[in-house]
């Protein structure tokens, strides 16, 4: 009897662990969402965890039964994760939260990530791609998945091409999912809030990656992206405003900034393009040290510091080069120079002239005075 309490526990604990899921958010923080799209999203997807009435999204693709199958049991794991830019997807490391009280736990989970629009891109295939590599590394093999975005598909931004770190990056990306490597997602349940835009609640029952392989080689060295409200400030130029630009007399502007809350190995970008007077226009990328020094020709230029490889908030200002004030003072100076120099040069000879002028005079008088004297013809001389 003792025996087979001891086989019906095993089986009991076995079957618990079988049904166990593993059920992955991704959460797209592109501009492209807006704010009040995710705190619906975020509403609608704590009502589907928690089996609760939807208040405000729509099924747009499946039917109301399917929703069932998203509701989160106890036992079962949530982890949520945001995706957008290059380094925000890159960032992606998952951390399960084994849910015992099923309101209180998804509430939690849902509250630790950041929900705000910061990034101008979306990794989508790599966000994925990122999940699985996390499952296999974590001897999963199956999992639900649920995507909240308004992009079916990759968005690198301005130029269309992904700037993958390293050969790993790409492989993992271009590897998921294909006839080589295959990812099987069942048939995901959409939801919307608006019929007439992209921006989907997207719910997957099953996502297997046993047959999935992860490309060879070392993951790149990510960023922490944990840390919230980075902020860069210019701190010269001074802050200015189109039309009222902080006034440069030199060519050469030097740009220092700060970053408050950045973490170490972020790198910056610093754009200075020409408004008015020109059309100069040039960018320094990857600067390691907050600052950077151009020479710019007279004109308005914007200067704008961001970060290349982490999401902050940038900073910028206006300037105004004009060295022509110091050139034309100059030039007056040469000429004011030039005019004593040739006026002193005047009137020294001017007065070389008269002094000869005078000499020669006093020579003919003392010539002449000398003369009568010596003759004879004094009119005097009758006395004698």
């Amino acid at each position: 009897m003792k025996r087979l309490y001891t086989i019906l526990s095993l089986i009991i604990c076995t079957l618990s662990v079988y049904a166990q899921n593993n059920v992955f958010v991704l959460v797209d923080v592109s501009l492209s969402v807006k704010p009040n799209e995710l705190s619906d999203a975020k509403q609608a997807l704590n009502e589907i965890l928690t089996g609760s009435q939807l208040s405000k999204a729509v099924i747009s693709q499946g039917s109301p039964q399917d929703l069932v199958n998203f509701k989160m049991t106890q036992g079962d794991k949530l982890a949520i994760a945001k995706f957008g830019s290059l380094q925000t997807t890159l960032a992606i490391n998952p951390s399960p939260t084994t849910i015992q009280n099923i309101n209180a736990d998804v509430s939690q989970v849902l509250n630790s990530a950041s929900w705000t629009p910061t990034d101008g891109q979306t990794y989508i295939t790599l966000a994925k791609a990122k999940i699985a590599e996390f499952a296999k590394n974590h001897n999963i093999t199956k999992y639900k998945l649920y995507v909240i975005s308004d992009n079916i598909q990759d968005d690198y931004g301005k130029g269309g091409k992904p700037n993958y770190p390293d050969d790993y990056t790409r492989n993992l990306a271009e590897g998921y999912n294909t006839s080589t490597n295959p990812v099987s997602e069942s048939g995901y349940t959409k939801l919307k809030f608006d019929k007439t835009k992209d921006f989907t609640l997207s719910f997957s029952p099953n996502v297997d990656v046993s047959k999935y392989t992860l490309p060879g080689g070392t993951p790149p060295s990510i960023v922490d992206t944990n840390t919230e409200n980075a902020v860069i400030t210019i701190s010269s130029p001074p802050e200015a405003k189109k039309g009222k630009e902080h006034e440069v007399k030199s060519e050469t502007v030097n740009i220092n900034w700060t970053c408050n809350n950045c973490p170490q190995g972020i790198k910056y970008t610093v754009l200075v393009s020409q408004y008015e007077g020109g059309k100069f226009k040039e960018t320094k990328k990857d600067l390691v040290a907050n600052t950077a020094t151009f020479k710019l020709p007279d004109g308005k230029f914007r200067i704008t510091v961001s970060s290349s490889n982490f999401p902050t908030s940038s900073d910028y200002t206006y300037v105004n080069v004009s060295t022509g004030g110091y050139g034309l003072l100059i030039f007056l100076l040469i000429l004011i120079a030039a005019a004593v120099i040739g006026w002193c040069f005047w009137d020294k000879k001017r007065q070389e002239k008269i002094d000869v002028f005078a000499s020669n005079k006093g020579e003919d008088i003392f010539s002449k005075g000398s003369g009568g004297t010596t003759s004879g013809n004094s009119p005097n001389s009758d006395y004698f």
